[in-house]
């Protein structure tokens, strides 16, 4: 009995050992947490790329609106504002701030 009892004691503890290893490298990495805000998938955000300004809708990759209005035409303050983007959570809103952008 005092056998059986060791055996199993020793599978349970390298299962939970190989478990300890295992998770961490099949694990997916956490979402960077460079943002200060959650995107939501109806807000719009103005951003920097390259010298441009640029929209994207909510969590997409690819910009919704590009202009031809260069960042470095921009105070500096609203150009590092741009660089980490910012938020709007309407269109009409995002509209009216890009108009004060591109004019």
């Amino acid at each position: 009995m005092k056998r059986l009892f060791y055996i199993t004691s020793v599978i349970v503890l390298s299962c939970v050992v190989a478990s300890s290893l295992i998770i961490p490298l099949t694990a997916k990495p956490a979402p960077e947490k460079n943002s200060q805000y959650i995107i939501s998938d109806s807000e719009y955000i103005i951003k920097a790329q390259g010298d441009r300004i640029v929209v994207f809708k909510g969590k997409e990759e690819k910009p919704y609106l590009r202009t031809t209005t260069a960042v470095s035409s921009l105070p500096k303050d609203v150009q590092q504002r741009l660089t980490k983007g910012i938020s709007y959570p309407t269109e009409s809103a995002m509209k009216k701030a890009l108009d004060e952008f591109c004019s």
